[in-house]
């Protein structure tokens, strides 16, 4: 065998390379992951099967049907998402209510797993089932079938569900709706999308007679024109059986309608939308150059798709540079290559401007462009794309048989609905490896003329109507495409940096001790600079390293006359960089490597947290080392920063969305001048950038004061040199540790305050609990359970019975900082004549568990979805992250998280009775209600 292979290779390289290229055929149709099944029934039901092994025993399902808004009759506008409502709403095999009540008792949470969406094209109905019992899998197949042809559109349930719509069509309303409704039709020019938003019309929605949805039902979802996808840890042979049991009886109409497909007509001229709204939060234009939308079949299909990436890509890079020079014509800018609907694709450039620099900035993006076209990009330019984007094919491919079933289901469904590609990840490393090194600049370059053009071309530009005197003309815009065809342009300049993240490297420090803590595998490392440090080592992901290091003291540390530059000090680091980088010089370093290392300063303490993977812990570790021992100063990054933000907090000045932030901060503050609020513009000419460098030094002095946690695909005997160089070499005191310090910020209770903020007629909710309270770990637990029982029964009461919100939740916990505490909400959107009517019945469900507890029933749902919940994040290195730090936040033993199990099982009905008497009061209730402003 080792002869044969040793053949092998030769013959590989005495082949001539036209040959070895040849054998790529570029005509070839890109094929489908050769672990995917795909059949179609008698009936011409398409499926598709995978079986995939994360997480354990459970199966992620999909039904999707060919069939969304654009489709609609002019009577049904609004009724394909309508039909999706229904769908929870009473089918054939479970009545009203009682689909969502078996599917939570089974563990599944409606509105986190359990959803669903629709389009303009298609609606997709998501149910992720545990596998591990016969019946609870059989069940799920029987509620995807129901869901394809037994929904039962009963007229009561019908006339329930309208005003459910309506308040997800308020929730939905303001500004960007006011401005998408006037440019959506010039985007879509004369074609049926420009009048097929999936919300439809509410008078319709209201009004519609009750054979106007069943006539959409019936035309669309048929089983010719759906798919079932289901991918999970289930043999396929079995998966297949079910669907033939499930879906084979499923008939066509007689006489079926024809899923016509709709093109959006191209047009010769440019358009220009300028379009204002008084709370529109700042300046963005927006260009788009429209093309039909590229085939999704072949290999070439694939590298034509590539090549678009690579163009966005290497633009952007451009623009993100020029956003950081002084007097820049933009505040931020990208471009990228999309889809809007399945028959046309776009190449957008846009960007977000100040006031007086619309036409600026509108010039810039063209002008980058003809710069390519003119000059093209720099080899160093292609060659980081390049890594970048054959580093994330190496991940996926590395990750192949760790990727979860809901990371891979959705590329089936695209494959079906839009014939997108479905390539497996071993199929797409190799042909990247293949094709990336062959591509050219000067195929790159060429895309410039053909992504830019003038045909087909639509500029948007949206904006505050405070700036309508400030706005250019339609043929001032588009008179800039002929100024920039008059001006010259000089090639791009690639800047020079090194390549090295450090050049000297520090004198490494030793481990001192090092322990191993069987019970959960953790290995406890003392440093000898006094670092501690904590490393779990898993195979939950072949090439994910998570890290997270905090320390106590933050913003509290300093006088109320630093509160300003406290509370930038850590954001400085990240716009400026650290040693000899920018952070865009760093981008380019780091091109190809996957590293993420991010500082922070929070008020009562400093962290620093990313990820990396294992072929880059030398270079994580350097970051980390860096951002420690070398903040970097650059007053012009830092004075463009500043610029550029005071502009978006004085645009934001109007958007009733950011009023009412700011409001409620205050209030949660109870207007304490040291609360981490949102500033105002003037506010930040107090930020002192000297200052802020020194409180950061300060904050990252003593790395004796963090304490690290890694959990991920570590290996300890490449690590421990590694922890050794850069983090035992970080300069730190171990006998002079902070800590923080009570700033005296507390939430007020038994108060209730109004917000008129905005002009829709809109409201919006918060009962805020909160108060002074030891920690305990068990009333913690107690509060998180209340929370997710109180959210069931108010999605009953609020939602499903009073038909009064379309979402609304509840959620408690404990914290430490600054003093023991606990905090438990409610919130939900609403129209502003049914706030108080909604907020009685939140306190009735209240009271109904302070009185009798919840039921058996209700406990039972939670117990099992955070049963199911444990069993998945024992295997995810975030969740050991979270734990392992937690562990050491509340001063718990390392055998603690090994209690979950029990924690589920051990909890009662009693407990989080008790919890609603304990917490759940008026005397602790902070309500905050939001209303339109009085007109």
């Amino acid at each position: 065998m080792k002869f044969k292979n040793i053949y092998q290779l030769l013959l590989f390289f005495f082949l001539p390379f036209s040959s070895l290229f040849a054998q790529n055929n570029f005509d070839q149709k890109v094929p489908l992951d050769p672990r995917v099944k795909v059949g179609k029934l008698e009936n011409g039901l398409t499926y598709y099967i995978q079986q995939n092994p994360k997480p354990e025993n459970k199966v992620e399902l999909r039904l999707a049907v060919n069939a969304g808004s654009i489709l609609e009759d002019d009577d049904q506008l609004g009724l394909a998402h309508f039909t999706e409502h229904m769908a929870f709403n009473g089918t054939k095999n479970f009545e009203k209510n009682e689909l969502v009540s078996y599917l939570q008792s089974i563990g599944i949470q409606f509105g986190g797993d359990l959803n669903a969406y629709t389009g303009f094209d298609e609606t997709v109905y998501i149910l992720p089932i545990p596998s591990d019992d016969e019946e609870t899998l059989r069940n799920g197949f029987l509620v995807l079938s129901d869901w394809a042809g037994g929904i039962l559109m009963n007229e009561e349930d019908i006339d329930s569900e309208r005003s459910i719509i309506v308040e997800e069509w308020r929730t939905g309303q303001g500004y960007t709706q006011r401005m998408r409704d006037q440019y959506f039709p010039v985007i879509f020019h004369e074609s049926r999308y420009a009048e097929r938003l999936p919300i439809g019309k509410m008078e319709i929605v209201q009004n519609f007679e009750y054979e106007t949805i069943r006539r959409f039902y019936r035309d669309w979802y048929r089983p010719d024109n759906m798919a079932v996808v289901a991918v999970g840890d289930v043999a396929p042979e079995k998966l297949e059986a079910l669907i033939l049991e499930y879906f084979g009886k499923l008939e066509n109409p007689a006489d079926p309608k024809e899923r016509k497909l709709f093109e959006v007509p191209e047009h010769k001229e440019t358009f220009v939308s300028i379009v204002t709204d008084k709370e529109a939060p700042g300046i963005q234009i927006q260009l788009f150059y429209k093309h039909k939308a590229l085939p999704t079949q072949t290999k070439e299909d694939y590298r034509n798709f590539l090549l678009r990436t690579f163009y966005g890509g290497m633009l952007t890079q451009r623009l993100d540079e020029i956003r950081q020079k002084p007097d820049a014509p933009f505040i931020f800018a990208g471009t990228g290559y999309g889809n809007f609907v399945r028959d046309l694709d776009y190449f957008s450039a846009s960007g977000v401007v100040a006031t007086g620099k619309i036409e600026a900035g509108i010039q810039s993006l063209i002008v980058e462009n003809e710069r390519v076209a003119q000059f093209g990009f720099t080899q160093a330019e292609l060659d980081r794309v390049k890594r970048a984007v054959l580093n994330n094919a190496e991940r996926s491919f590395k990750e192949m048989d760790k990727a979860e079933s809901r990371s891979i289901v959705n590329r089936y469904v695209n494959h079906f609905l839009e014939g997108g590609f479905a390539d497996g990840e071993a199929w797409k490393y190799e042909f990247y490896k293949e094709i990336i090194p062959n591509i050219s600049l000067e195929e790159i370059n060429a895309l410039a003329k053909q992504l830019v053009r003038d045909e087909n071309r639509v500029i948007v530009i949206t904006a505050p109507d405070s700036e309508m005197e400030n706005l250019p003309s339609e043929e001032a815009v588009l008179a800039l495409f002929d100024a920039v065809d008059q001006m010259k342009i000089e090639p791009y300049q690639e800047k020079l940096f090194a390549d090295k993240l450090i050049q000297n490297l520090p004198q490494p420090g030793k481990i001192k001790e090092s322990k191993h803590v069987a019970s959960i595998d953790i290995h406890e490392i003392l440093l000898s600079n006094g670092v501690k440090v904590f490393v779990k080592s898993t195979d939950f992901k072949n090439d994910e390293i998570l890290f997270s290091a905090t320390g106590k003291g933050g913003v509290s540390l300093y006088g109320e006359e630093d509160h300003y530059t406290a509370n930038y000090a850590g954001v400085l680091i990240n716009v400026m960089g650290i040693g000899d980088f920018s952070p865009s010089d760093l981008r380019k370093v780091l091109a190809g490597k996957t590293v993420s290392v991010t500082p922070n300063i929070g008020l009562y303490s400093q962290n620093i947290a990313g990820s990396f993977s294992p072929k880059e812990m030398e270079t994580a570790m350097q970051l980390i080392h860096l951002n420690f021992t070398a903040p970097r100063k650059d007053q012009e990054l830092f004075e463009v920063y500043i610029t550029n933000q005071k502009t978006q907090l004085a645009s934001a000045q109007a958007n009733p969305d950011y009023q009412f932030s700011k409001q409620v901060n205050k209030i949660l503050a109870d207007g304490h001048p040291r609360a981490a609020g949102i500033f105002d513009p003037e506010d930040l000419d107090k930020i002192d950038l000297d200052r802020g460098l020194e409180m950061y030094a300060e904050r990252f002095s003593n790395a004796a004061n963090f304490e690290f946690f890694f959990t991920g695909n570590i290996d300890l005997e490449t690590f421990k040199p590694l922890l050794e160089q850069y983090i035992g070499s970080l300069p730190s005191n171990p006998d002079s540790l902070d800590t923080y310090r009570d700033l005296g910020i507390r939430t007020p209770n038994d108060r209730s305050e109004s917000i008129h903020v905005g002009t829709d007629e809109k409201s919006q909710v918060i009962m805020l609990f909160t108060g002074e309270t030891d920690y305990d770990r068990k009333k913690a637990a107690d509060l998180i359970y209340l929370g997710e029982i109180l959210t069931i029964k108010l999605i009953e009461s609020l939602r499903e019975q009073i038909g009064g919100v379309y979402g609304v939740g509840a959620n408690g916990s404990m914290g430490i900082f600054p003093v023991g505490n606990f905090s438990f909400s409610i919130g939900f959107p609403c129209s502003p004549d049914m706030v108080d009517n909604l907020i009685e019945a939140a306190w009735a469900e209240v009271r109904k568990i302070q009185e009798n507890g919840p039921t058996d029933e209700d406990l039972n749902k939670v117990k099992e979805k955070r049963r199911i919940s444990l069993e998945e994040n024992l295997k995810r290195n975030n969740y050991w992250l979270g734990q392992l730090s937690a562990v050491r936040t509340f001063n718990l033993s390392w055998e603690a998280l090994l209690d979950g199990q029990k924690a589920i099982e051990s909890m009662t009905k009693e407990r989080i009775q008790k919890a609603a008497q304990e917490f759940l009061t008026k005397e602790n209730l902070l309500e905050i209600k939001k209303f339109p402003e009085v007109k």
